[in-house]
Formats: structure tokens, sequence, C-alpha cells
């Protein structure tokens, strides 16, 4: 398809008036011939001289020509092609280690795309090509190696790896942490079918500890449409209990009964006690809102915590946590005292500024409302490695996390006090700061036990002409070579044209 770049320049073509006007304004007039005597001229031997021949009309053309040449280039003409060429079949795409399931539940499409034609292959790194009757009588052993890779980075080295023009149906589950990092783009058609698979609902003990009289556990439970966690107490000493509470090495750790060890590890049961040391300067009143919300988690989650407060010259190495209410940072010599792994929160100093914002949470958190924000500090410098665990409304970090060799550092700018944002009168503060205080358990045992599910809509990655990282908006082939020798042809022509009529 002819198509042109910048269209505008077409506008030139309005030139050709520009030798039409000259040519007709160079119309020659007759010529007077002076003779002794006109009586031997008849009537008919009068006519008019005339020089408008059809030489200068050729002539006219051709300049035309060349305005009209000279404005199509400038309009940068192209021929659009179809991207790529047009194959026929494609590949169907399925996990080995869920063959069985999956064949099961869209074994009509599957048998009817192997017998079009359809090769298939395993949707796995390499995408090796499989027998789908071989695969039907195997014994299908499970890789948990490829089992970790996101399918949205499969998805990216499919879309190298499948030869153009070939489209893939791709079958599998529709487990949500098997989706991964950012949607891809990619030029490959695809059409992609997912099912919920049989063990769509589990149960796992997340995290146990000791409190004063039982054991706290968290039972956590995901299915397709979320995640549950359910706190229970445990007696050791009821032996009906749905628990089993083992002793190795010193250790304490707690399993669901009637589970084999295959389907759950044991947990070990938590005994240590979490240190949190408040140093309040100048900022009493922040250190009471702070004190409460600990306390409110301590109550809560029933841990084992001791708090206290502090002089600035009281900070050591026996305390897990330091909120450091001051805008004199702590001395680096109390900050080598802390234990490797501690948590140091300060708040930042600077200047005070006044703005209508809100502080935004993780998605994951128990925000239920809107938290305003009216004071900050701005971020005078920022490390690239650092992360924002609180923002506010335009996006930058009111919270900030720095790992250090030592300890985990929290920049805050902002400070515990009405005044400033309406933090500490929300009703869920204290369940705000559980994830400072005690630490995420939601680790490769939440990853393994993960039954959520994504939405079809967001499975699908999004189109984009990119291939091999260069963008292909679709075949173009310049024509600015095939314009520029007929220009040159068409110039040659006017001026033997020009000179042949002048040698006349």
């Amino acid at each position: 398809m002819f198509q042109l770049l910048n269209p505008i320049w077409l506008f030139g073509i309005s030139g050709i008036t520009i030798p039409l006007l000259i040519h007709l304004w160079n119309v020659k007039k007759g010529k007077t011939l002076k003779i002794g005597s006109i009586s031997l001229l008849g009537e008919s031997s009068r006519q008019n001289a005339r020089s408008l021949r059809l030489l200068d009309l050729l002539l006219l053309l051709l300049r035309c020509l060349l305005i009209i040449i000279v404005s199509i280039l400038l309009a940068e003409p192209v021929w659009i092609s179809p991207n790529g060429p047009d194959q026929k079949g494609g590949w169907i795409l399925i996990e080995k280690e869920n063959f069985t399931e999956t064949y099961s539940n869209f074994q009509k499409e599957i048998d009817s795309l192997d017998q079009a034609g359809y090769d298939l292959h395993l949707f796995e790194a390499g995408f090796k090509p499989e027998d789908l009757n071989k695969l039907k009588d195997s014994e299908i052993i499970r890789d948990s190696t490829d089992a970790q890779l996101s399918y949205w980075s499969l998805l990216r080295m499919l879309d190298q790896e499948i030869p153009s023009g070939k489209e893939a149906y791709i079958f599998t589950a529709n487990r949500l942490n098997r989706f991964k990092g950012e949607r891809p783009e990619i030029v490959t058609k695809l059409k992609w079918k997912t099912y919920i698979p049989k063990d769509s609902s589990t149960k796992w003990i997340e995290s146990a500890w000791f409190t004063n009289d039982s054991i706290r556990a968290i039972i956590a439970q995901t299915e397709p449409k979320g995640l549950k966690k359910i706190p229970v107490n445990i007696d050791p000493s009821n032996r009906n209990a749905a628990f089993t509470i083992d002793i190795q090495d010193g250790n304490t750790s707690l399993s669901f009964k009637n589970t084999s060890a295959s389907e759950q590890k044991p947990v070990r049961i938590d005994t240590s006690t979490i240190r949190i040391a408040v140093y309040a300067d100048n900022f009493k009143k922040d250190a009471e809102y702070l004190n409460a919300a600990i306390r409110a988690i301590q109550k809560y989650t029933q841990r084992k915590i001791e708090l206290s407060q502090v002089s600035s010259g009281a900070i050591n190495g026996s305390q897990n946590i330091v909120f450091w209410l001051s805008e004199k940072m702590p001395p680096e010599s109390q900050i080598r005292n802390l234990r490797a792994g501690s948590t140091l929160f300060i708040y930042e100093r600077g200047k005070t500024e006044e703005v209508n914002s809100l502080i935004v949470l993780p998605e994951h958190s128990l925000q239920k409302e809107e938290i305003a924000l009216r004071k900050r500090i701005p971020i005078a410098e920022r490390s690239k490695n650092n992360y924002a665990v609180w923002e506010d409304g335009f996006g930058q970090p009111l919270l900030d996390l720095e790992i250090t060799n030592r300890v985990k550092l929290y920049h805050f700018y902002s400070r515990f006090n009405p005044e400033w944002n309406g933090l500490v009168w929300n009703e869920d503060f204290a369940k705000i700061l559980i994830p400072l205080i005690i630490p995420d358990l939601r680790n490769q045992s939440f990853e393994l036990n993960d039954r959520r599910s994504l939405t079809e809509s967001l499975i699908m990655p999004a189109k984009a002409q990119i291939i091999s990282g260069t963008v292909l908006k679709n075949a173009e082939s310049d024509l600015k070579h095939v314009f520029w020798i007929s220009l040159m042809l068409l110039f040659l022509a006017e001026r033997w044209l020009s000179f042949r009529k002048n040698l006349n």
C-alpha cells in the first residue's frame, strides 16, 4: 500500500501554476514582414503566426511533473506491506508437569489443533517439541526448576523463539504466583486457555510463637478468590488438638496432625523476645502515640515484646528495634552497637513543608480509609537502592527503607503527630506498624502454597510490534530512490527538449 509520511508537502504541487503562467506569458506575437506589394497575396494565404506547438506542451508537462515529483519526495513516500510472512499452523504449549490435568480440561481443543498440524511444545525454557501420544503414555515427573519460571518471562522467550507468522495456543492453570513481573508486549498471535486446578485450596501454618501460657499460630489458607489468615491459640498439653508439637535439638516445631511430611514441613516455634527501644528527645507526644500502638500490637499478636524508653546514650546491642524520634542523628558508635539484622527507625530532619496530600500504604496493607498528610520533610538526597514503604499522594517516598550491612534503616519524612498527618488517629495505626516490628513471614511456604488465581483479562499480554527489541510498525519500503531516479530522468528530458527548442 502506497503511503506518504508527511503528506502536507503535497501542497507544493500547487507550484505547477508557475510554469503554466510562464508558458502562457511567453506566447510569441506574429512577425510583420515588409513586402513591396500585397496585391499578389490572396485571402487564403492569411494566417496568424503561433509558437504554442505540441513540443511546448510536452515541455510544460515535464516541468509540471518535476514539481509534482519534488513535492512527493518531500512527503516521504513509502510502501507498507503486512508484517512478516503469512504462515499457516502454530504451536501448542503445555506444561509437562501439569500435562495430565491440562489435557483432561482441554482434550477436545488440543486434539483438534494436533490434527490441524499444530506442533506441540513444552511451555518451559527451550520450548522442547514433544509428541502428544508419548506424553499421554509417559509418567510425568515434577520439575521444580522450570516451575519457578514466570509465565510472562516464558512468554518473552517464546516471542523470540516461535517462527514469525505462526500463532501460539497456551494451556495452563491460572495460578497468580506464576504471573510475576511486568506484563509483556509481544507480536506473536496468541490464544491462552486457563483452568482452575483441582487442588484449588490449601492451608498451612505460616508462623508460630510462644506466649506466656500457650502457643500462638497463624493458619493461612488460599483459594482462587484470595488469602485468609486465622490466628489460633494452641494448648501444648492438649493431646487431642489438631497439631503436633515436636522438639529436636533444642528447637520446637509445630505441624498439622495427620499430615504427611511431604505435604508440609514443620514450622519452627519462635521463642525469642522482641526488644523495642523508643528515644523521644523533644517528641514526647509522638512517643506516647507510638508506645500505645506497640502495646496494642503486643496484645493483638500475643508476642513476647519488651518495650523500653531510653536516653540518647542507652542504645546497645540488646535491642531488636529502635525508634529514634529525634531530629538529631544517633551517634555512629551507637549504631555500630546494634546487632546485625536489627531495625533503626529515624525522623528525617529538614525544613517543614505544608502539603495537602495522602499517605499511600502498600497494596497488601490493611488500609481501609484515606489517611491525610498535612506536613512532611522534603527529600534532599536519596539512594537509588532505597525502597519506598509508604508514599505520599504524589508518589514521593514518605517512609524509605535503606538496607545497610548491619541494620534496616527506616527514614520517616513526617511525624507521629496529628498536626502532621492522620496516621496516629487511624483505627488501624497499630496494624500498619506490624510489618515494621514483626517481619513478614510470607516467604517460600507462601509461594509454594499460594492458590490464588488471576482473572483472564489480566493474563493476556499487550500486543505490540516488537521483535528482538526493535520496533517494527509494519514492513516499510522506502520509495525515495524510485522518485529520485524519476526526477533525474524528467530533468534530463526537460533540458533536452528546452535545448532543442532553442536550436529551432
